[in-house]
């Protein structure tokens, strides 16, 4: 008995032990739910403040976490960023940091409510300054060289004004000298006519003669009056309708042919005694009077040409380069070359554009012609504008034609100048063939240059 009661014993002391635990843990359950229960509460309560600025889906956006990364390193909250950014922003547009949407879209209510956003707006407002930009640079250079334009115009009309006041001075010294010739040959008249009283008296004895002599002495002057006048209508004028300087046939007449060869040479009366060159040319012509020009101011062409291949001391052989058909060279047909003379250097003024190699274009430079007039025995004279006294022949180009108008308004400083050369070589042109005539200096165009020196057609 005494054993079975310590069995019993130890099983209540178990059973009690276990009941203190069971109550022990389910009291420390209790505690452990409701603690639990009330942590569970605060997440679900802190869950539900941060939905207010971020679901736990928005969390995880791309967007959360850049803006979160930013926030970070600018050792700021993510909401402390955001509002920074948003009030940087609204500052920028409005001015006021604190700005609403609707704020700032009322600022900008033009752009807004036409649908396009305001960095569209702005590029495209950039966009047009840029080409206001461009078109303000555009007219600045436009304006530069309409300057420039200008400059170098009033230079070309200053040149021009002190060329075209030259050629006034110079007619004015010419109509200064008529007008005092004319005032001497009045005085001269005048006083003949305040003395032919008394002489006539003194002469009416026996001096019938002498009258008569004075009368035609009178009309004389009357005619050199006249002449004068009609000289001083010529300067006042400037301008003679009339046809070129001629050309005194009897002058041209250098040689004559002496004899015809069986074959296409002839003999010339002229030889190294009188200066004849090798490759020199010559015109035929029967007789001096076929040298006359027509009515249109043209010298025809010879019935041949020839040119020297052989020169002797008195004598010289040429070959025939050009003939005529039904007109066959004969002895003492004559020989003509405009610059050629046996016994008289001849002096030449060049001037203008020739046709150097016959494709109808004019050459700049007619130096060959020069040359050429050298070479055969003449005297070039420098082309300074004017005719010296001494002249005996004005060789032209080819004619230039005088620019019809103005360039038009805007035309490019290229055409200006292109307009004021071509200008400028018609004047001067026209000046020395005015001169020529006036002077009555022989005027050898192009043409008359070919035919009188005996070349063959270019």
């Amino acid at each position: 008995m005494a054993i079975r009661s310590g069995a019993g014993t130890g099983v209540i002391v178990s059973l009690v032990v276990f009941v203190v635990a069971t109550v022990f843990l389910l009291v420390l359950s209790i505690v452990f739910y409701v603690g639990n229960r009330e942590q569970v509460d605060k997440l679900k309560s802190a869950e539900n403040s941060l939905n207010l600025y971020a679901t736990s889906k928005e969390q995880s956006s791309d967007a959360i976490q850049t803006y979160a990364a930013l926030a970070k390193s600018a050792n700021q909250s993510v909401s402390s960023y955001l509002i920074n950014q948003i009030e940087d922003r609204n500052k920028i547009l409005t001015g006021n940091p604190k700005a609403t949407t609707e704020e700032v879209r009322a600022e900008f209510h033009s752009s807004i409510a036409s649908g396009k956003t305001i960095a569209i707006t702005l590029d495209g407002l950039e966009r047009s300054l840029n080409s206001r930009q461009e078109e303000v640079v555009a007219h600045l250079n436009d304006l530069a060289n309409a300057r420039s334009t200008i400059s170098s115009l009033e230079q070309q009309l200053a040149s021009q004004a002190v060329s075209a006041e030259e050629e006034v001075q110079v007619v004015k010294e010419e109509w200064q000298d008529v007008q005092d010739e004319s005032i001497q040959l009045n005085s001269r008249a005048n006083d003949y006519f305040t003395n032919r009283g008394d002489r006539d008296d003194r002469l009416r004895g026996g001096y019938q003669g002498r009258i008569q002599q004075l009368g035609e002495d009178v009309d004389f002057l009357r005619i050199e009056n006249a002449r004068l006048e009609s000289t001083i209508a010529e300067l006042r004028n400037k301008i003679d309708s009339g046809r070129m300087g001629a050309v005194d046939p009897s002058t041209l007449i250098d040689g004559t042919v002496l004899e015809i060869s069986t074959g296409d040479e002839v003999f010339l009366d002229r030889g190294f005694n009188d200066r004849i060159e090798l490759g020199m040319t010559f015109e035929i012509y029967d007789s001096y009077s076929q040298l006359r020009e027509d009515v249109s101011g043209v010298i025809p062409r010879g019935k041949a040409s020839v040119e020297v291949v052989k020169v002797g001391k008195t004598t010289s052989t040429a070959k025939i380069t050009r003939s005529t058909s039904g007109q066959p060279i004969v002895r003492d047909n004559i020989i003509v070359n405009a610059v050629y003379d046996p016994n008289y250097k001849y002096s030449f003024l060049v001037h203008g554009d020739f046709d150097a190699d016959g494709d109808g274009l004019p050459e700049s430079n007619n130096r060959f012609i020069k040359d050429q007039i050298e070479r055969w025995g003449g005297k070039i004279i420098n082309d300074k504008g004017m005719l010296p006294g001494d002249l005996d022949f004005l060789v032209l180009g080819i004619s230039p034609v005088e620019p019809a108008g103005r360039p038009p308004k805007g035309a490019s400083e290229a055409m200006m100048d292109d307009y004021a050369r071509k200008k400028r070589a018609f004047l001067d042109y026209e000046h020395l063939l005015n001169q020529a005539r006036a002077a009555q200096v022989p005027v050898l165009t192009s043409n008359r240059f070919l035919v009188l020196t005996g070349q063959r057609d270019r």
